[in-house]
């Protein structure tokens, strides 16, 4: 399982912003770097390298879009989660074709905003050991919770807002008692995993290549669990 804390660069042209999520990612124990223009950011890009980008999307001069354009190219694998107005979530959904990992809305829901950055943040770990997807970096629980977090970026935001969220919020549940070792709690977190992603199916909030994806995920969870 990937170490929770990361370097992270966050860029908004609104300081109080800034001051914000800098305030809140220091005091979670990542490393965290700030930058109020898109220029401003590539600089830090260069210099710093870090594991993830939380970036605006609507800057002055350089705007999210282009600064995450750019992104894709000077540092493919870095992950970067977009910052928008309620008015603009068509624009972030955009980005997400574009190679964003997420997006979040401000005001900030900071649960959200936390699995958001923990996701990330294993891709940001599974692309530096090289692994081109979970099952390469031989971690069941990496791969739990990014198969998660992909099948519920599919989702209508009212899905989302219902299964889609406690999907990830179990899945991080799980892959964290996994790694701790915590075998009954991580299978009860499991259960809840596959309960959920069985209603959203259901409801036609799944498809059945994305639930098909969950269960594999969990049964190779599940058997991790049974080899300790």
């Amino acid at each position: 399982m990937a170490d929770a804390f990361g370097r992270l660069l966050i860029v908004d042209d609104e300081e109080p912003v800034l001051d914000v999520l800098a305030e809140y990612f220091t005091s979670q124990g990542h490393r965290v770097e700030t930058a109020a223009s898109g220029l401003a950011a590539l600089d830090a890009l260069d210099r710093t390298r870090p594991d993830l980008v939380l970036l605006d999307i609507r800057m002055a001069g350089m705007d999210g879009v282009q600064v995450l354009r750019e992104i894709r190219v000077r540092a493919s694998t870095v992950p970067v989660v977009m910052i928008t107005a309620n008015e603009d979530v068509a624009l972030a959904r955009l980005t997400l074709k574009l190679g964003a990992f997420d997006y979040v809305s401000k005001p900030f829901d900071f649960a959200y905003l936390d699995r958001a950055v923990t996701a990330a943040l294993l891709q940001s770990a599974m692309a530096t050991e090289g692994a081109k997807d979970a099952d390469r970096a031989g971690d069941p629980w990496t791969s739990l919770v990014l198969t998660i977090f992909r099948a519920t970026r599919g989702m209508a935001a009212p899905a989302r807002a219902v299964t889609g969220e406690r999907m990830e919020s179990a899945a991080l549940a799980a892959a964290g008692e996994g790694a701790a070792g915590a075998v009954a709690a991580a299978r009860r977190a499991l259960d809840d995993v596959g309960r959920l992603a069985w209603v959203a199916g259901e409801l036609g909030d799944l498809g059945d290549g994305e639930r098909r994806s969950i269960e594999a995920a969990v049964s190779a969870a599940r058997s991790a669990l049974a080899k300790d």
